[in-house]
Parts: C-alpha cells; sequence; structure tokens
C-alpha cells in the first residue's frame, strides 16, 4: 500500500511541528551566518524549514516532491525557497550547500545510493550532511509499539539500520563524521497530542498496517489515555552526522 502525501498533507500540520531540540542539536554542532546556505531535503510542509529560517536568518531552502505538502510551506514563510525536488534531481548547482539536513525522511527513499550522489553533488566540499532517522533497536523501543505491534516489522523493512546508511554514504563519497543519539528514560501519561496524531494516521506506518491491526490499537491507546496510565520507554532518534571531504 501506497502512503498518498498530498492527502497526508491535508492533515499533517494538525500533528506535527518543529522539534527545537532537533534545531538545538544543528546550532551546537555548526555555525550559521546570513551567507549560510542550507536545504531541508524532504522538507514537508515546512516546519524545520522555516524555523530554522527565523532562528538563523541563514539562506534557508526546502525540496519537496510532493505538491501539496510543498505549497503548505510555501504559504508559510516567502523568506524561503521551496522547490519540487527527489532523490533523483535536486534543483540546485553544483557545490551550492554548506549543510544539508533531512528529518525523518531517508526510509521514504527509493534508491539510496541516488540520494547519497545526488547530495554529493550540491554539497560543497567540507559541507556537513545530518541524517535524522532511527535505527532499528530505537524502531523497537517505540511506547506505541504496545499498541501497534504490527508496526514493528513494517518500519525495519522500511528504515535502513544504521550501519548500512553510512556503508552506502561512504560509497558514495562522504566520510563518516559522528553518530549522536537521543536516547533516554521517559516516562508520563498518553498526551492528547499524541491521541490526535494516531486519530489522524499522522504516521505513515498506521496507512501500512491492517485496519483491524490499527482499530484495536487506537481503542487501547485511547483506553490507557482515558485511564491516564503512565508508560515508560526509552524511545530517542539517531543523528547521523556525514561530510563530504576536500578534493586533494
Amino acid at each position: 500500500m501506497r502512503t498518498d502525501y498530498n492527502e497526508l498533507a491535508k492533515k499533517y500540520d494538525l500533528t506535527r511541528k518543529e522539534n527545537i531540540d532537533t534545531i538545538n542539536q544543528f546550532l551546537e554542532n555548526l555555525s550559521f551566518s546570513e551567507r549560510t546556505n542550507i536545504l531541508d531535503f524532504g522538507c514537508g510542509t515546512g516546519n524545520f524549514t522555516c524555523a530554522l529560517k527565523r532562528i538563523t536568518n541563514a539562506n534557508v531552502y526546502g525540496v519537496e516532491p510532493a505538491d501539496g505538502m510543498r505549497q503548505k510551506a510555501i504559504d508559510k514563510n516567502t523568506d524561503v525557497i521551496f522547490e519540487k525536488g527527489n532523490h533523483e534531481k535536486i534543483p540546485f548547482a553544483d557545490n551550492f550547500f554548506d549543510f544539508i539536513y533531512m528529518t525523518d525522511v531517508i526510509h521514504h527513499i527509493p534508491d539510496i545510493d541516488m540520494m547519497f550522489e545526488e547530495l554529493n553533488r550540491v554539497l560543497k566540499e567540507g559541507g556537513y550532511l545530518c541524517i535524522i532517522t532511527e535505527s532499528h533497536k530505537q524502531i523497537e523501543s517505540r511506547f506505541w509499539v504496545k499498541y501497534f505491534p504490527t508496526t514493528v516489522e513494517v518500519e525495519k523493512q522500511r528504515y535502513s539500520d544504521i550501519p548500512e546508511i553510512v556503508e552506502n554514504a561512504t560509497k558514495n563519497g562522504f566520510v563518516f563524521s559522528k553518530i549522536g543519539t537521543t536516547d533516554a528514560n521517559h516516562k508520563h501519561s498518553i498526551s492528547q497530542d499524541f491521541l490526535i496524531l494516531v486519530e489522524n494516521k499522522g504516521y505513515s506506518m498506521f496507512h501500512l498496517i491492517s485496519n483491524d491491526d490499527y482499530e484495536c490499537g487506537l481503542a487501547d491507546l485511547r483506553n490507557d489515555y482515558d485511564k491516564q496510565v503512565e508508560i515508560e520507554y526509552s524511545h530517542g532518534e539517531t543523528f547521523l552526522w556525514l561530510k563530504k571531504p576536500f578534493k586533494d
């Protein structure tokens, strides 16, 4: 079953916002100025793109293949340039960007080798690429696996594990820089925002499991929400930093 991202765009912003902790990771690792060119690859509706522009005042660009997503991004900020593009064609010149990032995007890419070739082309020598994704271990640690266990195998099929991503990146001209994770111990009850996200199938994985599995999990989730059951988990994300080396 394919996910229709133009249809998903209609309610995407009901459930998704930029994560300031992610942006802080960028700010802690890199310096930005008004001359810095930044690409949000697979920018969706532009939440991170617009926030990074507002905070850094750098030259921030977004590339997104889904017309519905991209139009929502364009409507948010006229100071950010949003272009149609994908892993096969990024509509910018060679060696244009100082920094490229993608948040929860790589598992949507059908040809990772082609993606890395194209990202390498538009990134300057000495520039950095940051891929925010989840390892297979992190997928298993998601708290909602309790309600939707069939999402684990669905997601492992979509998500390349970290060693595989590094191997593909280095094969296509990048060098490994470092890995960071946001794993931490959490304990809290289910929020109304998360319940709304699930009810709106705000994660594409909910479109990839059976309707029976989805409805059963949603019923259990609502029940624990009503009872304010506390959930304990350690789920986080992986920040994979890669660099385009200078030529000898």
